[in-house]
């Protein structure tokens, strides 16, 4: 029988995947085949693509379970250094400003 948290580990470690297939990506020049792959991760994740995601920042992000906001974080600083490759530096900003909310959201309370 699977547990929240068995479901929470699994998504973990199928963004880790994601992330290292995304770093092969960017390496390979193969930046728009990368980016469709975290606005479908992130669309599953959240019901958001990554832009509208990063657009709207930290209302969407708050209700994800904080073993999640790690590893998406990563995935949106990769998508961040894909846009900036693209000189699209406005999405790229968004996109850490994004990460940056979800890692101090990931933080456990004091």
């Amino acid at each position: 029988m699977l547990t929240e948290r068995d479901v929470i580990m699994r998504l973990v470690r199928q963004l880790a995947e994601l992330l290292a297939a995304l770093m092969r990506l960017r390496r390979e020049g193969r930046r728009d085949e990368a980016l469709k792959q975290v606005d479908a991760i992130t669309g599953r994740l959240t019901g958001m693509d990554a832009g509208a995601l990063c657009l709207f920042g930290e209302a969407p992000l708050a209700g994800l379970p904080r073993e999640l906001k790690l590893p998406l974080a990563c995935v949106l600083r990769q998508r961040a250094r894909l846009l900036r490759d693209a000189r699209r530096e406005s999405d790229a900003r968004q996109a850490f400003r994004a990460a940056r909310i979800l890692v101090r959201g990931a933080r456990p309370p004091r």
